[in-house]
């Protein structure tokens, strides 16, 4: 995502007044945008790509969410020792993130997903769409049985193991688990999202999931989140009861991607 400061000033129209308002305080803003930490979630153009999107749809006025890990380390800070390069942990929440709002309302059973809303304003429209990034947390934070016979390992291992799935990116099984976890999460905040508008309802007790592809398209950005696709149905059939065929439909209509990894 980059820096969100100066996008946000400008995309708001607000660069003269903040920049009037800091220089009657004795500060520079150039100087307070440069002290901006980098996001740290990853530099790769899949997500240069992503960013790029939710910043058109918010310009264009198309309402949108983008969901994504909140991981709690970036790739790496380089450092540069004696002519070799030494990479460092990116501790990039040590401080906080002030453009994000936990959401605990809206925590999703998964191991538990705790949704962070970030603001993405559109150039000069009245329009903020949302970037919402999962944190994994654990059920339970703390064994007490295990720490009362000695094993304080043990006690905290189960919410290590939880919440390692949104602290580094990472390859093999631990990424597996990302994906089923973003997957998972974002589709259950999805349908969530569904059922409470006007669309999703016909009467009180029952969805009309008729609609679902007319009012929702998921846009999957390359193959990692390939998984929504069989876990769609999956909540679908399962969870909410419908039909086979009248999901495989609904599933095939909501659903695109961009392929980048195919070509």
């Amino acid at each position: 995502m980059g820096r969100t400061l100066q996008n946000t000033m400008v995309n708001l129209a607000l660069e003269n007044a903040c920049d009037e308002a800091m220089y009657q305080l004795g500060l520079d803003m150039e100087e307070l945008q440069d002290m901006e930490e980098d996001a740290g979630l990853g530099n790769g153009g899949l997500g240069r790509l992503a960013a790029c999107f939710l910043d058109s749809m918010a310009s264009l006025g198309l309402a949108a969410y983008g969901y994504g890990i909140r991981y709690e380390f970036g790739i790496f800070n380089q450092k540069i020792v004696n002519g070799w390069q030494v990479e460092e942990a990116d501790d990039w929440l040590r401080f906080g993130n002030p453009w994000e709002k936990a959401r605990p309302e809206y925590m999703r059973p998964v191991v538990l997903a705790l949704p962070y809303d970030t603001p993405i304003p559109g150039y000069r429209n009245n329009v903020v769409n949302t970037m919402r990034l999962w944190s994994a947390k654990a059920p339970c934070e703390f064994n007490l049985k295990d720490f009362n016979v000695g094993g304080y390992i043990q006690a905290v291992l189960d919410r290590n193991l939880a919440e390692n799935i949104s602290r580094f990116f990472e390859g093999k099984e631990l990424r597996l688990k990302q994906e089923y976890f973003v997957v998972s999460a974002t589709l259950q905040d999805i349908i969530r999202r569904f059922k409470v508008s006007k669309f999703g309802s016909r009467e009180v007790v029952r969805t009309d999931f008729s609609k679902l592809p007319d009012k929702v398209a998921i846009q999957l950005n390359d193959t990692h989140p390939a998984l929504a696709i069989p876990e769609l149905m999956r909540v679908l059939v399962d969870e909410e009861k419908l039909e086979w065929d009248m999901v495989r439909k609904s599933n095939i209509r909501a659903s695109c991607s961009s392929p980048h990894s195919w070509i």
